[in-house]
């Protein structure tokens, strides 16, 4: 079984966050290779609809 088929949004996440890019930095560090506010906006909205509803559920009453 392939274990990226089973990862949550959250661990998908994480394991490529925590990759270092093509520069050998982290992503969140390299000017050339981190995410702009308007690139994590679309994100957001993208993964918003890769929640469960238990997710969703929370994230409402939250």
């Amino acid at each position: 079984m392939n274990r990226k088929a089973g990862m949550t949004v959250e661990e998908a996440f994480e394991a490529g966050f925590s990759e270092p890019c093509d520069h050998g930095t982290p992503p969140s560090d390299c000017p050339r290779c981190r995410l702009t506010d308007a690139e994590i906006g679309r994100l957001v909205v993208l993964l918003r609809g890769a929640l469960t509803p238990q997710q969703r559920d929370a994230r409402t009453a939250a």
